[in-house]
């Protein structure tokens, strides 16, 4: 069976999520964060789905992105791992992505 891992911050993109759309409506909030689980099982079961994107950091080689399912706002980046996939962010898709990815 194929598997997911979440890189370390993914916990934290997604608590953020959380909290952003918590404000409003608990309950959206939790549908959203249970929805992305969904999505990385889907994802780990065909990791060829999604956008190939083209980062300028040559490490991000291989990195695809597809939409939370049933939450198009929201688009997790994950690359192909052994068993499955790795998990690298969950992000809202209005934020500057390339600038997220920038090395620090």
């Amino acid at each position: 069976m194929a598997e997911f891992i979440l890189a370390s911050g993914v916990e934290e993109d997604l608590w953020a999520i959380w909290k952003h759309i918590a404000d409003d409506n608990p309950d959206a909030a939790t549908r959203v964060v249970e929805a992305a689980y969904e999505t990385f099982k889907t994802l780990a079961a065909t990791p060829g789905l999604g956008r190939l994107r083209k980062f300028r950091n040559p490490r991000l080689k291989g990195v695809r992105s597809w939409l939370v399912s049933g939450f198009d706002n929201h688009v997790i980046f994950y690359r192909t791992a052994a068993g499955g996939i790795e998990v690298l962010h969950v992000y809202h898709g209005a934020r500057d992505i390339e600038s997220l990815f920038v090395e620090k």
